[in-house]
């Protein structure tokens, strides 16, 4: 069953009324694909037939209805309906199908079917194509009865089954005006696109100009040719706008399409030419097929391989024998590893061309990616016998890299003999000859190779992958300088600098880190790792040398994540090393100090000669000895220091570093071995590369324990100059100078202090104390409120009391009493009291209570915190003499004394400022002294009577008194005494004292007291006892070891000094680089040397003592510091 069954005689007639010639010279420019899509509606037609043979029923109309569903690009269907109106007069009857023999409709769309009748034109001519693999063959002139009734060979309608028989056409061609029809109505030719080999038309893409790209695209529409002509002067945008006027105005065009594609490529609009080239494959899928290659490049560009795998294949369904799609699409299989299908494709493409070099190589990268290597290079071989000798450079190149990878130098340098030969000054070649050098272990060769590459600088890749080779070779070798030297030659090469940019950050990194200028080596490392996020052995590199940078900035986590990221066997040794003492580190910092010390112990055992892993040890025990302050005894505790102290020992035996001296010095120090630990600071002192204000800190605390103030306060002067915010050297400095009786300065370093300190780490206390001998009483007494605690509020009443203000002492006690219930604070408020009502108003009634109120305080045997016994046994027999009960208050007065030497006995063991003492000739502040005593006693003798004893205790004060004016005042009372015992006439001198006053009672307890009339016979001499309130004793505050120095040690105080990565040590020492130039005769002695030397030599011989000439020089050798030595020692024997 075939069409005739469907269009018979009257179908035929309607198509022979349609006047082709008026149609074709209304709408030229549609002519070529008006045929084309003719073709395939018949194909499509037959197909509908074919396929519903068997149905009967069917009519006409629904087979063209089918057909229309099947074939939605009926191009030859809009057409008919645009212009079917103007052109075509109303068409005979349609034959009556068996459906439809009484209600005709007339049809409004008019599809045509070609075929060959008197007044329709014929097929046009063969098509000559320039790709010998396309085949157009013309149709014979023949009816159209003959294809469609089955009369004739209507076989030959299966002709346009056959897809290897298609018409590739150009619709540039064919749009042109240029064009002539003949006589006969034919086309007299359609130009066909070009093939091309794979390589060519790639590059064609690659590098397409405008120009060419429309230069055959010209049609004879005015607005299409308004485009193409906007397009081709570079007027994108305005030509993008034409095609998409066009496409509006007309509808779906394929050349519209095609030329708005080529536009937005040109715009760089991906998305937009992709949509574009999608529709037009869609609609018109033979159109142009450089159009699926546009495409699916489009999509490989954009990784989606299968998608461009997709949209080639269609092309080749398209047009079969499409030798660069073919290629294409097996080099996509090639990509996604689908080697089976890659093959395939390539022997495809052999099959149409198997002269073209590309299928062979093609084969041969799919037998390599299989491992059948001797497949590949004979495949290489037989695309060898068909590229010219001038242009076998690429697949010589291949060859050459499978001999490289299978390590068959030999064949391998055969190869690049050939390519030199080639290509004398290719900088590829040399390239690749760089990297044979390396893989036969020959790096200066390959450096010089590199070195060719980049001279000749031919082309940009393989002169950046050059410069790359030599960076990679230097950082291997470790020679940092080199490498960032040879970066910087990248500025004025033209390389790809992006290629480089890793290597930049990497190497950068590492020479800040080798300058110890560590945040920004880890901040260039970092920014290294983050942009490369391929894992290679650059990373792996660059995370070690993180670490290091990490470690060394005290940052153990940051640089043990960096190191856990691979495994032990691949670390390099110092990375390991670095690696356990972050271990340890972290275990120490959270109390794992077993752990700890295990890594520590590991660590010594891969390089037993780092001092780092003995200190570490050191500090754990150090941190032992703190924690246990109350857990063990003292004996056992100083155990643990002592054994801190053997391993830093050791430690210093394989590095005298500062801070490990200056750390043994410490701990030296707080075991007592002062001298020792000045040694060690000292040497700390000398070695350290930078002044250090805590090292000078410590050794004003040494000089303290050593009575040296005055070096002292030096130290702590020059620690506060290196480091301004030092709050203990303030301190410190402040109790020196108060000491020392400079209490402003003292008093400004004291304010610092506080300035500096936090409020909750001030030490109220200590302050208070210290304002208080610097005698800011007011700051002292807020000091004290601000200790919060019974001792600062009992300094406070002290202070109040000495400054005789005794209400808000008594105030501060009744506080005191209050809040926390002091026994001592009760009997320091009674004793107080009482003196108040005494020196307030004298009457029996009240010293006599007064007197009970103080038996009963002793009777207790107790004593307050002011008031000691002795204090209170003074008082009561002051009262007794006010009551003239004056044996009573002799003997209270001895007692007194008594007490009051036994407690002085047992204070000296105490330390205490302002401490009290007998023999202090001092007035201001305590009960009574030695001289007072004796004074206070003698008066009582007198008023008892008993002259004799009187005298001799005025003798005996007379002989103790050391200062003049009080030796003529008590002089004059002893001669007043004796004239008073005499018979004659009183003495006028003497007649003028009224009241006697031996010792200054001017703001003392004394002088508010009344005075005593002594019971004389010729003179009217009144005289008071001396005394005041107790003496203010405040703890002492010595400039003692700082026990904060041991609780501060940890391994962030110390300066860290990981082993550097860049440090290979081998036995004969150090190695800091793998290129190494060996020199024969190499002499060691620099001329610099030579001239140190010969200078050094003339001071010698100018000296003129020779035996110690002699001596000197067997004891020096030839080294760095000789003239410094020299100079010192030959000074020295000058001044002698």
């Amino acid at each position: 069953m075939g069409v005739s069954q469907y269009l018979k005689i009257s179908d035929i007639e309607i198509f022979l009324q349609i006047s082709l010639f008026s149609l074709i010279s209304e709408v030229s420019y549609h002519l070529t694909y008006f045929w084309k899509q003719v073709l395939q509606f018949i194909m499509t037609f037959e197909q509908i037939i074919q396929q519903n043979q068997c149905d009967n029923s069917l009519s006409f109309t629904h087979v063209l209805k089918l057909v229309i569903q099947k074939q939605a690009n009926i191009y030859i269907v809009i057409f008919f309906k645009q212009y079917s109106k103007k052109m075509l007069t109303r068409p005979p009857m349609l034959r009556e199908s068996r459906h439809t023999k009484n209600n005709y409709k007339e049809p409004s769309t008019i599809v045509l079917k070609l075929g060959s009748q008197p007044n329709v034109g014929k097929l046009p001519p063969k098509v000559l194509q320039q790709n010998p693999t396309t085949e157009v063959r013309r149709i014979k002139n023949k009816s159209i009865s003959q294809h469609i009734n089955g009369n004739g060979i209507h076989q030959q309608a299966n002709y346009y089954k056959q897809p290897n028989k298609r018409v590739i056409y150009d619709s540039t061609n064919c749009l042109n005006s240029q064009i002539n029809r003949s006589s006969s109505n034919r086309i007299k030719k359609i130009h066909s696109v070009s093939s091309h080999n794979y390589e060519s038309f790639i590059q064609n893409l690659e590098d397409h100009s405008r120009n060419n790209i429309i230069y055959n695209e010209i049609t004879t529409s005015t607005e299409l040719n308004e485009g193409k002509k906007l397009f081709t002067d570079n007027k994108i945008e305005e030509a993008l706008k034409t095609f998409q006027n066009y496409l509006s105005k007309y509808g779906l065009n394929p050349e519209a399409l095609y030329l708005s594609g080529l536009c937005y490529m040109s715009l760089d609009q991906e998305d937009k030419y992709i949509e574009q080239f999608q529709t037009l494959i869609k609609t018109f899928p033979t159109f142009k097929r450089n159009v699926y290659m546009y495409l699916a490049l489009s999509l490989k560009k954009n990784n989606l391989i299968n998608d461009a795998i997709n949209v080639i294949s269609q092309g080749i369904y398209q047009f079969n024998r499409y030798f660069e799609a073919i290629i294409f699409r097996a080099k996509l299989f090639l990509k996604q590893k689908n080697y089976e299908k890659a093959i395939k494709d390539f022997y495809s493409a052999m099959q149409i061309n198997s002269k073209k070099p590309v299928c062979y190589v093609g084969l041969s990268d799919c037998f390599k990616q299989i491992n059948k290597i001797q497949q590949a290079i004979e495949e290489l071989n037989k695309a060898l016998e068909f590229e010219e000798f001038s242009k076998q450079k690429s697949i010589i190149l291949k060859r050459f890299t499978i001999y490289l990878d299978i390590k068959d130098f030999e064949k391998a340098t055969q190869d690049m003999k050939i390519l030199l030969e080639i290509c004398e000054n290719d900088s590829e070649v040399y390239y690749f000859k760089g990297i044979l050098m390396q893989k036969q272990k020959r790096i200066q060769d390959a450096l010089l190779a590199f070195e060719q590459s980049i001279k000749f600088n031919s082309q940009k890749k393989p002169v950046t992958k050059a410069l790359y080779e030599i960076v990679r070779i230097k950082i291997e070798q470790n020679d940092y300088y080199s490498a960032q030297h040879e970066l910087d030659r990248a500025a004025y090469l033209d390389v790809d600098k992006t290629q480089l940019q890793k290597f930049e950050l990497f190497v950068g990194g590492a020479i800040y880190l080798m300058k110890r200028k560590f945040e920004e080596g880890t901040h260039m490392l970092t920014e290294m790792i983050t942009k490369n996020h391929q894992s290679d052995s650059l990373k792996f590199q660059a995370h070690q040398y993180r670490a290091y940078g990490y470690f060394c900035l005290s940052k153990y986590n940051l640089a043990n994540q960096d190191l856990e990221l691979y495994q032990e066997n691949l670390l390099e040794k110092a990375s390991l090393y670095n690696k356990l003492l972050c271990h340890g580190i972290i275990k120490y910092e959270d109390n794992e100090l077993e752990q700890s010390k295990r890594e520590f112990l590991q660590a010594h055992k891969i390089l037993p000669n780092k001092m780092e892993p003995l200190f570490y040890q050191a500090i754990i025990l150090i941190k032992r000895y703190c924690s246990s302050l109350e857990k063990i005894s003292e004996e056992n505790r100083i155990m643990y220091l002592k054994d801190a102290l053997d391993l830093l020992e050791r430690a210093a035996k394989n590095c005298e570093q500062s801070n490990l001296l200056f750390y043994k010095g410490i701990i030296h120090f707080a075991l007592g071995n002062i001298d020792q630990s000045a040694l060690d600071l000292e040497q700390a002192i000398e070695k350290s590369e930078d002044n250090q204000a805590q090292h000078y800190y410590v050794r004003g605390l040494l000089q303290c324990q050593r009575q040296l103030f005055k070096q002292a306060v030096n130290d702590f002067s020059i620690c506060l100059s290196l480091d301004q915010n030092h709050s203990e050297s303030y301190l410190n400095r402040c109790k020196l100078l108060t000491m020392m009786g400079d209490v402003a300065t003292a008093y400004l370093d004291l304010q610092k202090y506080i300035e500096l300190r936090e409020q909750y780490t001030i030490n109220y206390h200590t302050v208070g104390i210290l304002y208080f001998l610097i005698g800011a009483y007011d700051e002292a007494i807020q000091a004290f409120d601000n200790c919060k605690s019974l001792q600062g509020y009992y300094e406070k009443v002290k202070v109040l009391i000495y400054g005789k203000e005794l209400n808000q002492a008594l105030n501060e006690l009744s506080n005191i009493i209050t809040e926390m219930h002091n026994q001592e604070a009760i009997i320091d408020k009674q004793v107080l009291t009482i003196l108040k009502e005494t020196s307030q108003q004298i009457s029996t009634k009240i010293l006599e209570d007064s007197i009970n109120t103080i038996s009963q305080i002793l009777k207790t045997q107790q004593e307050g915190l002011i008031f000691r016994q002795s204090d209170i046994y003074f008082y009561k027999g002051l009262f007794y003499t006010y009551l003239g009960q004056y044996l009573k208050a002799k003997q209270c007065l001895r007692f007194s004394y008594d007490l009051k030497e036994k407690e002085i006995k047992k204070s000296r063991n105490k330390s205490l400022i302002n401490q009290n003492s007998l023999e202090d000739f001092d007035f201001t502040n305590k009960t009574y002294n030695i001289y007072e005593h004796l004074y206070n006693c003698a008066i009582i003798e007198v008023i008892l009577g008993n002259l004799e004893e009187a005298f001799e205790t005025l003798t005996l004060l007379h002989e103790h008194l050391t200062q003049i004016e009080f030796r003529v005042q008590l002089q004059i009372l002893m001669e007043l005494l004796r004239d008073d015992q005499q018979d004659n006439p009183p003495e006028e001198e003497f007649q003028k004292i009224q009241e006697f006053q031996l010792f200054p009672q001017h703001n003392r307890l004394c002088s508010i007291y009344p005075s005593i009339k002594l019971p004389l016979k010729k003179y009217s001499v009144e005289i008071r006892l001396s005394f005041c309130l107790p003496i203010v004793e405040f703890p002492s505050q010595p400039i003692l070891f700082d026990e904060q120095l041991l609780q501060k040690i940890s391994p962030k105080v110390v300066e860290n000094k990981p082993e550097a990565p860049w440090i290979k040590r081998s036995s004969e020492g150090v190695i800091f680089t793998d290129n190494i130039q060996f020199i024969d005769d190499l002499d060691l002695l620099s001329t610099f040397r030579k001239q140190e030397t010969e200078e050094t030599q003339q001071e010698i011989n100018n000296f003129q003592d020779e035996n110690d000439i002699t001596q000197l020089k067997d004891k020096l050798k030839l080294d760095d510091q000789i003239t410094k030595k020299l100079n010192s020692i030959l000074q020295k024997k000058i001044e002698e």
